[in-house]
């Protein structure tokens, strides 16, 4: 049997992981670190998607491949979301990123891509390339796994 701190410790956990305080460690504490694949990406994304609706991160890396930042650049419904290359490019130029790993996540835990997914990977990996960068990977985020367009070849 579980005693009373435990459940309590349960709801302070609950009460920071609501608040944002861990997607702000988690954006923090990844500066400066390299990722090494998809599944660290996936972990590091996963603890960000608080909301019941699509949501889409883009993780901005130096020419080292160093973390110089996470961003949540747009949210959208249950369903989809609106996503802009042109605001990306922006956000890539303003960080002086060299690379991008981008990620968004599928509210119905269902990773595998849709069509509109595979589009948008293939318009913002030709905005990179326009630019001289870099899309590493297009990571979506289910429940329980993920789908990343790198390992599959798709990028």
């Amino acid at each position: 049997m579980k005693n009373k701190s435990y459940y309590l410790n349960q709801d302070k956990f609950w009460d920071e992981l609501k608040s944002g305080k861990f997607a702000s460690m988690v954006k923090e504490s990844t500066k400066g670190k390299s990722l090494k694949d998809s599944s660290e990406v996936y972990n590091i994304l996963k603890p960000l998607f608080t909301e019941d609706v699509e949501q889409f991160f883009c993780i901005f890396l130096d020419n080292k491949n160093r973390v110089i930042a996470i961003e949540k650049l747009f949210s959208g419904s249950l369903t989809c979301i609106m996503i802009h290359p042109r605001e990306i490019i922006k956000k890539v130029l303003k960080h002086k990123a060299l690379s991008i790993i981008i990620g968004h996540n599928h509210p119905s835990g269902d990773p595998e891509p849709s069509d509109e997914d595979n589009d948008v990977t293939k318009k913002i990996k030709l905005a990179m390339d326009v630019i001289e960068g870099n899309l590493f990977d297009h990571v979506i985020v289910g429940n329980d796994k993920y789908y990343s367009f790198q390992e599959q070849n798709k990028i």
